[in-house]
């Protein structure tokens, strides 16, 4: 009889357990990735959705001193070591060549997941600064994001942007930056944690109005103009001598 209760009873916690636990499965790790093609920068925002077992597990990293609360001290020295792991884990190759991705914002949050456990949100902003010695008229950007192998989760890259001419993943958000996740278990999440782009090089506005030769054109115009101004200013300077000079003349004669 006990044994039956206790079967029940562990049975219905699963339940509620799966009722309550984050859309992807409790032990999931979500992925999102999304860089989007500028002129003179790729701009990329980096997202991080762990489950309430993965976050269970960070917990010892998170509370150091461990009084069960996770202080805003601890969680700043925990997102400045996780954000060093997590941009190791991110490999970004133009042309062929690795460069580094340059840090413009970092975030932490801990949400309300199921059995009162929370799960935990990681989001990054980086740029990756377009200089004329590194791109061409056409470009190969590959992206990889080799952080948290082997866990389950939703997993997608996302490319927006001017210039692509080809690109092996969509444009398309399709989880709102990880905010919204299939309702129906039959949906298979995305497992996209590579990309490849192909992309031109996108013209820097202004180019044209300060090249030499349209500056030329303009001022043209304005210098004969100048010209012929002045040229009128001698003629009837000169022509007024000329005049003065008669009258003096037939005026001597005169007398």
């Amino acid at each position: 009889m006990n044994l039956r209760w206790t079967i029940t009873l562990a049975a219905l916690c699963l339940v509620a357990m799966s009722a309550f636990s984050h859309p992807m499965g409790n032990f999931s790790i979500s992925h999102y990735s999304r860089l989007t093609f500028g002129p003179q920068s790729i701009d990329f925002l980096y997202l991080i959705d762990m489950a309430e077992i993965p976050t269970f597990q960070e917990k010892p990293r998170v509370d150091l001193n461990g009084n069960g609360t996770f202080e805003a001290s601890e969680q700043d020295a925990y997102l400045s070591r996780k954000v060093e792991e997590l941009t190791e884990g991110l490999v970004v190759k133009l042309n062929g060549t690795r460069y580094p991705l340059a840090r413009v914002s970092q975030q932490l949050e801990f949400l309300p997941g199921g059995l009162n456990l929370p799960t935990l949100k990681i989001s990054l902003r980086y740029q990756l600064p377009l200089k004329a010695a590194q791109i061409r008229d056409v470009n190969i950007l590959e992206y990889e994001d080799t952080n948290f192998p082997g866990h389950a989760g939703w997993k997608e890259v996302v490319i927006q942007g001017n210039g692509i001419e080809e690109s092996s993943v969509s444009g398309v958000d399709k989880s709102q930056q990880l905010t919204r996740y299939p309702e129906d278990p039959a949906i298979r999440p995305p497992e996209d944690l590579v990309a490849r782009v192909r992309f031109k090089r996108a013209p820097v506005a202004g180019n044209s109005a300060s090249a030499p030769q349209p500056a030329s054109s303009q001022a043209a115009p304005s210098r004969r103009l100048t010209l012929i101004l002045l040229l009128a200013l001698l003629t009837a300077v000169c022509g007024g001598g000329v005049f003065l000079a008669w009258r003096w003349f037939s005026g001597s004669r005169g007398v």
